[in-house]
């Protein structure tokens, strides 16, 4: 990979097969677009999403048996699929046993602008937040060093600066190649508010292909 990758790899992630996605990272952390780009890619990411964070409200809220519940469900109806949630560390290990063949893709976003972020929308101060926000990125290296499963580190800055790049190196790394006659990747990938995919469907009566599985 070049210097402007946004991706560090760690073991060897499946392209074909089974294979269950968790993204996370933080909060105001760009989880928000990687779990967007996958849903563009054709990744079922859950049900009932709210179309603007791109979280499933199975996994954002319930009970920890609804979640255990979730992933047997989702297990038994797609064999690719996944969910996003920032703080999903915070209860992985209560569901571990169930998920299969876990990917970890974890977003990692410059600790000063995260924090920025973060204290707009939960004020408890700049350099507060800051901390908060590097505590979070120590928790999740934490779990990805403990868990023996293929992970993918992701930089927001370097994804949302180097699209293509990115765009191109992470759907290898998935193994689903992007349409970009049906989607607008580069559009939605822009640094703005939240936004819904229908906004970047270029054929609005087209879903995203599903990945071969």
């Amino acid at each position: 990979m070049s210097r402007t990758s946004a991706i560090i790899v760690k073991g060897t992630p499946r392209t074909e097969g089974p294979r269950t996605y968790i993204v996370f990272g933080d909060m105001r952390g760009g989880t928000t677009m990687i779990g967007g780009v996958m849903r563009a890619l054709g990744i079922f990411m859950g049900e009932n999403i709210n179309e603007d964070n791109q979280e499933s409200f199975q996994f954002n809220g319930p009970s920890v048996q609804d979640m255990r519940d979730s992933i047997e469900a989702n297990n038994q109806k797609h064999q690719v699929w996944g969910w996003k949630f920032p703080h999903a560390a915070d209860y992985l290990d209560h569901v571990w046993d169930r998920i299969r063949n876990p990917h970890l893709v974890c977003v990692f976003r410059d600790p000063v602008s995260n924090g920025r972020g973060w204290n707009r929308w939960h004020p408890i101060g700049q350099i507060q937040a800051v901390q908060q926000c590097l505590l979070r990125q120590q928790k999740n290296l934490n779990l990805i060093s403990l868990r023996n499963c293929p992970s993918i580190l992701i930089s927001y800055e370097k994804a949302e600066r180097h699209k293509a790049e990115f765009l191109t190196e992470f759907s290898e790394v998935l193994g689903i190649e992007p349409d970009h006659e049906r989607f607008d990747f580069r559009g939605f990938m822009a640094a703005e508010s939240y936004k819904k995919l229908s906004d970047y469907m270029l054929d609005p009566a087209a879903a995203p292909a599903a990945p071969q599985e």
